[in-house]
């Protein structure tokens, strides 16, 4: 059982999707959008803003593989926020979750638009893509559970 929430991020160049689950760690919510900053210190005061109401277990980043494993090009950036977020949240577990696809199923949840044009803009796409990797990881974490209870 968790003890506290549990922050998914979907980290770009340009955005960082959010998403939270319930404090069971049953439920990915879509939470928001931070606009990148100048600095990754920026993104880091914008994000503990935002998270600042949330008793946080651990964050779940979503980790840019290709779909044959093999690192994308964003991976570096990825890494470089990972590195910031561990040393700002000390004592917060991070984990990693695969995010080939969340943003095109994000699209096809919530778009009417093929291009997924307004919803890029306005943020949602990016937090529906946060909701995604998170619920990807809690199947897994049930499955673990469930397995482990036999």
């Amino acid at each position: 059982m968790t003890l506290g929430r549990i922050i998914s991020l979907d980290i770009g160049i340009k955005t960082i999707g959010i998403a939270v689950s319930d404090p069971l760690g049953i439920i990915a919510t879509p939470l928001g959008t931070v606009r990148r900053g100048q600095a990754i210190a920026d993104d880091i005061a914008v994000l503990r803003e935002l998270l600042k109401n949330y008793e946080i277990a651990r964050f779940v980043i979503g980790w840019p593989l290709k779909s044959d494993g093999t690192e994308s090009e964003n991976l570096s950036v990825v890494k470089g926020f990972e590195k910031r977020l561990t040393k700002e949240f000390p004592g917060i577990a991070v984990e990693h979750e695969n995010e080939l696809l969340s943003t095109r199923t994000a699209r096809e949840r919530i778009s009417h638009d093929p291009n997924g044009r307004a919803d890029k803009q306005s943020g949602r796409l990016d937090a529906a893509a946060a909701a995604v990797i998170l619920e990807s990881y809690l199947a897994k974490r049930k499955v673990d559970r469930d397995s482990a209870d036999r």
